[in-house]
């Protein structure tokens, strides 16, 4: 009985050993895809889930809101900045310094209180105050207002919008004003932005808790591009407006063969929310949302016309969603693979005078054309002559001179040789027949006296 017992538990053993490695391994086998996925820290391409608005109440203040600045600059995040108008009045250096680093202003009122709480009259005082205070400040007159503690209901927003403004709330409250580390406003933000919405963040400059802001902001910055974020002032419409990027375009190399072709790379010095669409000379090109780069083909022509290298400059000149640099980035030099035209000569026959010269003309031709003249100095018996075949003909005509000739002297085939051919290879030269006169120089002038018509001439009768 007992060996029998022993049995029976060593085989329970067993089997519950057994058990637990094919239950450890099913849990491994399904766990194992989730932790690769959780162990998948791969950055998000930039600025492909969305727009982020960063916005700063209360200031300017003395204390946060240069260093506010600087940071953002440094960082290059834009902001949007609502302003209370009697600390404008006290700063107006401030407010100039900001809207020169190329913030957006918006209008906080005058001494941001509540505007549901406000007569009609009061509101548009407090706005006429703050816009003035900002214009004499040196800032563009605002569209933007934020009605102070997000206070606003349909008789507000009615007057605010008859006053030229549009009413901009936000979307994450980080309540910085209210309590919590650098570290915990920062996490906030973080846990309070969504993909693919229009998220606008209420942060402060001008509270007393607002140097915990600016610590908070390289944290927020930081985490939110490496999610795949972009940050984005506050359009006109008080919604995010995507980034308008500067488009250039470059060569991969400078210099091609007449036939090839180059590869363009049309750039954007900032990434951007949208997909984009840029036009060049060379064609276009779309860029995805999130994407800096693109890629084109240059296909140069090819022609049968001997040419000088020329240069072709490529440049962006529109598009959508981008501003075109102002520049011209790539330039390609454009080597000719075509040979040097060949030069042929060609004479008709002529036959020469037995009193005077007789000019002969010799063709020059060309098999080809050429963006060059081509200069052709020939030389015969007669003596040397030249002529020009103008660029982009493939004619011309050089003259020599055939001296007095008598029939005893017979046909004769004179050579007319190339000497010099200047742009273009020399062909054949040629062969210029110049045929004997029928009559030797005497008879030639009897004959020319003969053929004189001679006016008759009489005597007048004198009486």
């Amino acid at each position: 009985m007992r060996r029998r017992a022993a049995l029976a538990a060593m085989l329970a053993t067993v089997l519950a050993t057994v058990l637990a490695a094919v239950l450890a391994g099913m849990v491994a086998l399904v766990s194992a895809p989730a932790q690769g996925a959780a162990g998948d820290h791969r950055p998000a391409r930039p600025c492909s889930r969305g727009l982020v608005a960063l916005t700063f109440d209360d200031g300017p203040s003395p204390t946060v809101t240069p260093r506010m600045v600087r940071l953002l600059t440094r960082l290059e995040v834009p902001a949007t900045f609502f302003m209370v108008g009697t600390r404008v009045e006290s700063y107006p250096e401030l407010a100039r310094r900001v809207s020169e680093a190329g913030f957006t202003i918006g209008s906080h009122t005058w001494a941001h209180t509540d505007l549901t709480q406000q007569t009609d009259r009061e509101i548009r005082s407090a706005l006429r105050r703050t816009r003035h205070a900002l214009v004499e400040a040196g800032v563009p007159a605002p569209t933007l207002a934020r009605p102070p503690y997000g206070a606003i209901d349909d008789r507000v927003r009615g007057v605010l919008s008859a006053a030229g403004y549009t009413p901009v709330l936000w979307t994450i409250d980080s309540r910085d004003w209210d309590d919590g580390t650098p570290r915990q406003i920062a996490d906030r933000v973080l846990a309070a932005v969504h993909p693919h919405r229009a998220d606008v963040v209420l942060q402060h400059d001008g509270v007393a808790r607002s140097p915990l802001t600016l610590r908070a902001l390289p944290r927020e910055i930081s985490v939110l591009r490496k999610r795949g974020f972009c940050f984005a002032s506050l359009g006109p419409d008080g919604r995010p407006t995507p980034p308008v990027p500067v488009a250039t375009v470059t060569a991969d190399r400078g210099r091609v063969v007449e036939g090839g072709r180059v590869r363009l790379t049309v750039h954007l010095d900032r990434p951007t929310t949208r997909s984009t669409t840029v036009r060049t000379t060379a064609g276009n090109v779309r860029i995805p949302s999130g994407r800096q780069a693109a890629h084109l083909w240059l296909q140069v022509p090819q022609d049968r016309t001997d040419e000088v290298a020329e240069e072709l400059t490529t440049k962006v000149y529109g598009g959508r969603g981008v501003q075109p640099a102002m520049v011209a980035q790539a330039l390609v030099r454009v080597v000719d693979d075509d040979p040097p035209p060949v030069a042929r000569l060609t004479a008709a026959p002529v036959t020469a005078s037995p009193l005077l010269t007789t000019p002969a003309r010799v063709e020059v031709h060309l098999d080809r054309t050429s963006d060059r003249p081509v200069r052709v100095v020939v030389r015969s018996a007669l003596g040397r002559a030249s002529a020009v075949v103008e660029a982009g003909s493939q004619a011309s005509t050089l003259t020599v001179t055939v001296p007095p000739g008598a029939p005893r002297d017979g046909d004769r085939q004179l050579p007319v040789r190339l000497v010099r051919v200047v742009h273009a290879t020399a062909g054949t030269s040629g062969t210029l027949t110049v045929r004997a006169p029928d009559e030797n120089a005497a008879q030639a002038r009897r004959a020319a006296v003969a053929a004189i018509d001679w006016p008759a001439a009489g005597v007048p009768a004198l009486f």
